[in-house]
């Protein structure tokens, strides 16, 4: 003992050291992780202060700028009522030449009401007639109207009257879009069109955002559809084509994307534009130097302080370390005879490792034979129970078997339960290795909450000995009901149970596991997931007959099929099962019936020369789903598939045909519509009859080919009467050999003659020309 503290490891401190660095070292990591998150903290709050700024910043701007379109807005609202105080018409249904001038200058007048409005357009439909505050163009026909983008949204259906347009093709400048907003007509007033002001767009952005220059992103300004309307960058298609829309979900918000950027919004009520405000991460850091020297002095100042707190500690923690090597030392030397021989090289705590593990090496060798002698008792145990149960079943049993087994079955009143697992299974796995282990686990679970034994009869099957209490005979039924929706509530295991009769005596299980076998034939008739008591058999037994085939319900379906009427195929597939349960057929019989069925179903599509493989693809599968058939539902559920599919396929042939049919039918009346054709001509070009060409007509256009012929001849009249051609000459062009009769439907189609609808746009383009010089 006296000579220990001259060995070499205390001599050197070695331990001391080691707590010393150690003691450091956590004195270090401390440092560095309150560093760390003090600079994140100050860090986080600087972020969260630019994006609440930012936040506001947007929407300042936001409320700026609807506070101009709001007023936009009413001044279109305005309009409306002004305007159909104005709106006058004469005789022949034409705009007075009074009001047109009052309402040229009133439309000039009203945009000057706000810098922003570039131009207005006061749409009349009747008289699909375009009144403009443009300088170059004050009236002009919507047909020959330069910007026209717009009147599509307007024939549109929709529940607001107000509509603000961006990026739509302006056609006085189409290199450039145009934003405007649309004020469906009438809100006052029997006069239907709509007002349309052509917005400033980029000079109203330029006076509300571009004075803001204290923040460090850009601002972008996208429309609707996410499409740009404005930016403060240069790079505003870049930054938008990095932006996530899917992102920018409700009123207002931020996120940060994956390139380290924030990315603030807000969303106008008013328009449903989005005002985006994305800015740098790093550029919002760069102000943080003071808080690093703050966080640098304070992290040193600790350091110097854990260090001397580290020193005094790994002190007086080595002194009671010395006195154990003391201790340890002295035994071992003990131990060795007496003798003082030198410790193992290396430090305090390797010797001490040293003398742990042999300590350690010495509990092993006990435990591992403890364990080996564990092992084969229970191995041998588990093997000879299930072997004994599984003989039990079959008709074997040994009655000190089942005494040295410790069975919880005293065979004094018992039933079986057998429990056969439906696919899909709840888990899968290389050879079904995975399913096996948690089926065991899934049988040792339910075990403890049994009183009896449970084992796996084979791959599919569980068997259940459970244990009868006196006069509760309904007892296994009731635990069969417990047991499938436990399975099926926590596990999602579909699982039919059969239920034997109550028995008595170990020799007896046999009968009770055959009774379990007869019950589970009957998943056939009932289907999968079902408890199946034994008491039932008796309703389903029948003598054995001749083999059984439904010629008429096979009959109706396949007539069904060939008509494509899924709701009648259905009901006769339907109406075939509930027959064969009816006549409780055979398994052999129904089997080879729906076999049968399948066939004859696959002949009717090769019959009406249908694309095997566009119905079921490159390799139809319904005869093993056949033959994998556990049940009537399942068979009936294949048939139903194959015919769905069918009715669909021919279906969906049919629809394309009549497309075709409809498109050759109008390009020949478009070519020939100035010839003596009829509804025959037509469906002779188109090889179909006359009947079916107008039934499917009528349907798609609704309209009749007479209708759509005259229509087609009046519009090519009216392209010919801005010529110089005379009326008769036109009626031979359009078809038509009397003059009369060519006035005569002219009129009833348009309202005038053809002369007077000739005077009529003589005299528009005469107003228009008059106008244009007086401007």
């Amino acid at each position: 003992m006296s000579a220990l503290p001259g060995y070499r490891s205390i001599k050197h401190n070695t331990m001391f050291v080691k707590l010393l660095l150690s003691l450091t070292a956590i004195a270090v990591i401390t440092v560095i992780l309150i560093s760390t998150v003090t600079y994140s903290i100050s860090a986080d709050n600087s972020i969260q202060n630019a994006i609440a700024y930012n936040e506001s910043i947007l929407t300042q701007q936001q409320e700026l700028i609807h506070k101009e379109l709001t007023a936009i807005k009413y001044a279109a609202s305005g309009m409306i009522t002004t305007q159909s105080y104005l709106y006058h018409t004469n005789g022949s249904g034409k705009l007075s030449v009074s009001s047109m001038i009052d309402l040229s200058n009133f439309v000039e007048a009203q945009k000057k009401i706000s810098p922003y409005i570039d131009s207005i357009y006061l749409y009349y439909a009747p008289l699909e007639l375009v009144l403009t505050s443009r300088p170059e163009i004050r009236t002009s026909p919507i047909s020959t109207f330069a910007d026209r983008s717009w009147l599509e949204v307007w024939k549109q259906q929709s529940d607001n009257r107000t509509l603000w347009l961006t990026g739509r093709m302006d056609g006085f400048e189409p290199d450039q879009p145009a934003a405007s907003l649309l004020q469906k007509m009438p809100l006052i007033g029997q006069v239907n069109g709509a007002i349309v002001m052509n917005l400033k767009l980029q000079l109203l952005f330029d006076d509300y955002l571009s004075h803001y220059h204290n923040k460090k992103g850009a601002t972008l300004v996208l429309g609707p559809h996410s499409e740009l309307l404005y930016s403060d960058s240069a790079d505003g298609d870049s930054l938008l084509a990095q932006l996530d829309p899917a992102r920018l979900t409700g009123g207002s918000g931020y996120y940060m994307d994956d390139s380290d950027r924030i990315v603030s919004y807000t969303t106008s009520e008013l328009t449903g534009w989005r005002f985006v405000d994305i800015t740098k991460r790093s550029s919002l850091l760069q102000g943080m130097d003071r808080i690093k020297f703050i966080v640098v002095t304070v992290a040193a100042t600790y350091l110097t302080v854990a260090f001397a707190i580290s020193f005094y500690l790994s002190r007086r923690l080595y002194r009671p370390l010395q006195s154990v090597i003391s201790y340890i030392g002295g035994s071992e030397a003990g131990h060795r005879g007496g003798s003082g021989g030198p410790l193992p090289a290396g430090d305090e705590a390797g010797f001490i490792r040293h003398i742990y593990d042999q300590l350690v090496r010495n509990w092993e060798t006990l435990m591992t034979e403890k364990r080996k002698v564990d092992s084969l008792l229970t191995d041998n145990h588990t093997a000879i129970k299930e072997k004994y149960l599984n003989g039990l079943i079959q008709g074997d049993s040994t009655d000190q078997a089942a005494e040295l087994l410790g069975l919880r079955l005293d065979f004094t009143r018992f039933a079986v339960l057998t429990l056969e697992l439906e696919e899909p299974y709840p888990v899968k796995g290389p050879d079904g290795i995975q399913f096996y282990l948690f089926r065991y686990g899934l049988m040792e679970e339910l075990g403890a909450d049994i009183d009896g034994e449970i084992f796996a009869k084979d791959d599919k099957r569980t068997v259940i000995l459970l244990s009868v209490p006196a006069e509760e005979d309904d007892f296994p039924l009731e635990q069969a009901k417990r047991l499938k929706q436990l399975l099926l509530t926590r596990y999602s295991l579909n699982v039919t149970i059969a239920v034997s009769r109550n028995y008595s005596g170990e020799q007896s299980v046999c009968s009770a596991y055959e009774d379990t076998l007869e019950a589970l034939n009957l998943k056939m008739y009932i289907g999968k997931g079902e408890i199946l008591p034994y008491g039932i058999l008796g309703d389903w037994k029948s003598q054995e007959e001749a083999y059984y085939y439904p010629y008429e319900l096979e009959t109706k379906l396949l007539q069904a099929l060939l008509q494509t009427d899924k709701e009648q195929c259905f009901g006769a597939i339907r109406q075939i099962t509930r027959t064969a349960i009816d006549r409780k057929l055979g398994k052999a019989n129904i089997q080879q019936l729906f076999f049968q069925l399948s066939g004859e179903i696959m002949k009717t599509l090769v019959q009406t020369r249908g694309d095997m493989s566009a119905v079921f693809g490159d390799r139809p599968a319904y005869a093993d789903v056949l033959s994998r058939a556990e049940t009537l539902p399942d068979m009936e559920e294949c048939l139903l598939d194959m015919c769905g599919r069918i009715i669909a396929y021919h279906k969906e042939k049919r629809s394309k045909m009549t497309d075709v049919t409809l498109q050759l039918a109008t390009d020949y009346m478009d070519v020939n519509f100035n010839k003596n054709i009829s509804v025959d001509t037509v469906a002779e070009h188109v090889q179909r009859s006359s009947s079916y060409l107008s039934r499917i007509f009528k349907e798609s256009t609704g309209m009749t080919i007479n209708d759509y012929l005259i229509q087609l001849r009046i519009k090519r009249a009216m392209e010919r009467l801005q010529l110089d051609l005379s009326i008769e000459q036109i009626c031979r062009e359009v078809g038509y050999a009397n003059v009369s009769y060519f006035n005569k439907i002219f009129k009833a189609r348009t309202g005038q003659t053809p002369g007077q609808y000739r005077q009529q746009q003589a005299a528009d383009r005469l107003l228009s020309q008059g106008k244009e010089q007086a401007e």
